[in-house]
């Protein structure tokens, strides 16, 4: 359906933006011409506070009112005042509009931002105490009590592992990415290439990494920055061969592995490229934590999304990791797959439950524009809203009865029931790293294919970001270049 949104233009756009994701049936535009359908007004009075009338133009009985003088006190800057404008417009018209489609509120109300937990992390270094953040999603936002619940619970895990702005000043957290995989998985976005029709690229891209190792390595240590925390990420990095690897881990060591080093984390994602050998490797040079990722223990669904490996294998990966003395072992799933309803997931949970992770993190299913899903999403069958709330539900009953405890959490535009991703541990074994990168209170040094370097300022906690190719080649030719900028930018940043 077309909605004609009449606000006046100093707003237009920031509502727009957010409504379209919100309500992605509906159809949003504005024009001063008497049209078809619906037209939506939203009336703002800002002479005493915020005050938003919500109406629709045809004389309809809905209507939708906020009176906001809280946003006087002297606690709130100017700039404050205009993003409270906005955000009060955005909830007012979004309740009548649910109310004239009669549809359910999303339970995170307006909140459609990647990390909703810095908002509370924002208010607690303003002096905001827990109760009073609370009602603030509630009354600003229209969080939904049991999400409310869930971000202040991550936030307060959270704090436990964030830096002051005095620490913050010399740490890093170093990130590595191997963009290959055995296999593309059909709802993939990420830098990942598959390893048969790529191979020819591995020689050169790993002496690209190992360049951009060692260059980077240099500098870190020269400037006497303490890393906080190593992960090796991709693609799959075990597609690496044992030799490959050892390589690899023995080039991280020298340069990175400190008796500072807080966690240790490798990818060991897909059970098709774990072996005894690498496992070995791993613990040898001092890896912690792992992730054996099925997505889903249902052998068709692997089979559709092209997993291209068995439930045994992933069983028979975690069974031998810890044999080898693995304590910390992760293992991801992904709610909302094509085809899968509640007896699906119930088995997945059923399979998880015998194995008992140290960590579990439950993905819902966001349909990603560079993925083949969203290219061939007429030919899926994909779960309501309803449905993967249900199994949402379900991964929450499975991390309690395992003892784990939520302690990250992240959305996604186009994630199914506009929900969330939510990382749950056993009390010790979160992932440090995980959380470092959401809450983006630490500098993190990207190295690697499509890694991203974000370069913290703990003054403001401000970002600049930098980018290498995803594409090996690309990052083959290009890494020596790209290494210069990096290094003086490190430079730049850790002497001013």
């Amino acid at each position: 359906m077309k909605v004609n949104l009449d606000i006046g233009p100093k707003y237009y756009q920031s509502v727009k933006s957010t409504l379209e994701v919100l309500l992605p049936e509906v159809d949003f535009y504005h024009t001063e011409e008497v049209v078809e359908g619906v037209t939506v007004i939203g009336e703002l009075d800002t002479s005493e506070g915020i005050e938003v009338n919500s109406y629709l133009q045809d004389g309809s009985f809905l209507k939708d009112n906020i009176k906001d003088k809280e946003i006087l006190s002297d606690i709130y800057s100017e700039e404050d005042f205009t993003k409270r404008v906005k955000e009060r417009l955005k909830l007012s018209l979004y309740r009548l509009l649910t109310k004239y489609l009669k549809q359910k509120m999303s339970p995170w109300g307006i909140l459609i931002g990647v990390r909703p937990t810095k908002i509370g992390h924002y208010l607690l270094d303003r002096g905001f105490d827990y109760p009073t953040i609370d009602n603030y999603l509630e009354d600003i936002y229209g969080v939904a009590k049991e999400k409310r619940k869930l971000l202040l619970d991550v936030i307060k895990l959270e704090r436990n592992y964030l830096p002051n702005q005095e620490k913050a000043k010399n740490k890093v957290n170093i990130y590595v990415g191997i963009p290959f995989c055995p296999t593309r998985c059909n709802y993939c976005s990420f830098a990942s290439y598959p390893i048969k029709s790529n191979q020819r690229y591995m020689p050169d891209f790993l002496k690209a990494l190992y360049y951009e190792i060692e260059e980077v390595g240099k500098v870190v240590n020269g400037l006497g920055l303490e890393v906080d925390t190593l992960y090796l990420g991709g693609g799959t990095p075990t597609v690496l061969s044992a030799e490959e690897l050892d390589k690899l881990l023995s080039l991280l060591k020298i340069y990175f592995v400190h008796p500072k080093l807080r966690e240790f984390t490798v990818e060991a994602g897909r059970a098709d490229t774990i072996n005894r050998a690498k496992l070995k490797l791993l613990k040898d040079y001092g890896v912690e934590r792992i992730s054996i990722n099925p997505q889903t223990m249902n052998q068709v669904t692997l089979d559709e999304i092209g997993r291209r490996h068995s439930v045994e294998e992933v069983i028979e990966a975690f069974n031998e990791a810890r044999e080898i003395g693995f304590k910390n072992i992760n293992m991801d799933i992904i709610i909302g797959l094509p085809n899968e309803d509640l007896s699906d997931v119930e088995h997945t949970l059923d399979e998880i439950e015998k194995l008992k992770p140290d960590s579990f993190t439950v993905h819902t299913l966001a349909i990603k524009r560079a993925s083949r899903l969203k290219k061939n999403l007429a030919d899926n069958d994909l779960s309501s809203a309803r449905e993967v709330e249900k199994m949402i539900q379900l991964t929450e009953e499975l991390a309690e009865k395992l003892g784990l405890i939520p302690y990250y959490m992240y959305r996604q535009k186009h994630i199914l029931g506009n929900l969330e991703n939510v990382g749950y541990a056993r009390s010790g074994e979160e992932s440090i790293y995980n959380i470092i990168m959401m809450e983006e209170r630490e500098t993190v040094i990207g190295l690697g294919g499509g890694a991203i370097t974000k370069l913290v300022n703990p003054k403001d906690w401000s970002l600049e970001r930098l980018y290498n190719p995803k594409f090996p080649e690309q990052y083959s030719s290009e890494i020596e270049e790209r290494a210069i900028e990096k290094i003086s930018k490190l430079k730049k940043f850790y002497t001013k």
